[in-house]
């Protein structure tokens, strides 16, 4: 087996061609050194250098395990920066900002199993509307974003992306389950309950589902995403909304959520907002690095 030291002093004889300077630059004896050279060569069953009048030359089989060597020592010294960071990500606050479709199922379940490793993390968490998440990114207020993906200043840029389009959320059992898509007239014929606020970043591209929602009496509005799915559980109406808020429901077949029959509506995506020009201290770097790679698995089921 190469143990890392061994690595290391074959790397410096390379590079500087002489155990004597090799021994100096690296603050160990030439004769321990030498030793290690020796057992490598012993290990592999095959000459590594040719001892040369002017001290030390790679044989062929050196040359390949040289280029094995910067390979693995590079490696190594990455893998040891990412548990420095690791450690450094031990305790600290993250502040994230987030459309609050996110904050009902997605979010809490992703800080829980982040909080498996990093118990001593806090949090401040906000749900805010999607044109809002942009300006608190870039202020500083906040470490991480989530909104739809739109025009954001060039100070920042999202780091994760996914297709989240907007659809039709219903109860299980309710007649439109059984389509794959539906159509504005469908939905218009049931008990609508609406979101207030203004339509995510995006969602104006379809100008089609704006004015059918500009058009629609809601049996129920509220900014209470809660609150409207709690009504939908009870067979009160349907609403639109991505998947993201009713992940749990519908994986247990409790609610459902089709597509809308417009194809602009279809091309919305989510992201995670970060400013590449601020420094995120250890715990929101390992945070965004999580809640990215959820975003990816999310998209793939």
């Amino acid at each position: 087996m190469l143990h890392a030291a061994a690595l290391y002093y074959f790397r410096e004889v390379a590079r500087v061609g002489s155990i004597r300077k090799a021994a100096s630059a690296l603050n160990v004896a030439a004769s321990a050194l030498n030793r290690q050279i020796l057992n490598l060569e012993a290990d592999l069953g095959t000459a590594l250098f040719d001892r040369v009048p002017g001290g030390m030359r790679l044989t062929v089989a050196g040359d390949l395990l040289l280029r094995h060597v910067t390979d693995t020592l590079h490696d190594f010294d990455r893998l040891r920066v990412a548990i420095d960071d690791l450690k450094a990500a031990r305790t600290g606050h993250v502040a994230v900002a987030a459309v609050d479709s996110l904050l009902v199922d997605f979010l809490p379940r992703a800080i829980h199993r982040f909080r498996a490793d990093f118990p001593a993390v806090t949090y401040t968490v906000m749900a805010v509307q999607p044109p809002e998440v942009a300006s608190l990114v870039a202020s500083g207020e906040i470490d991480l974003g989530f909104t739809f993906v739109g025009k954001v200043p060039g100070s920042l840029h999202f780091m994760a992306e996914i297709s989240a389009p907007i659809g039709v959320v219903m109860r299980a059992d309710h007649p439109l389950a059984s389509r794959m898509v539906i159509e504005f007239d469908e939905v218009a014929r049931y008990p609508i309950l609406t979101q207030s606020g203004p339509l995510p970043r995006g969602a104006d591209v379809d100008e089609a589902f704006g004015t059918f929602k500009n058009q629609l009496r809601p049996t129920i509005q509220s900014n209470s995403i809660q609150m409207l799915k709690l009504a939908i559980m009870l067979n009160m109406g349907l609403a639109f909304f991505t998947r993201l808020g009713f992940l749990h429901e519908i994986e247990q077949g409790d609610l459902a959520w089709r597509p809308l029959a417009s194809a602009a509506i279809n091309t919305l995506r989510l992201g995670l907002l970060v400013s590449p020009h601020r420094d995120l201290s250890p715990a929101a770097q390992q945070l965004a690095r999580r809640l990215s790679e959820d975003l990816h698995k999310f998209a793939a089921i």
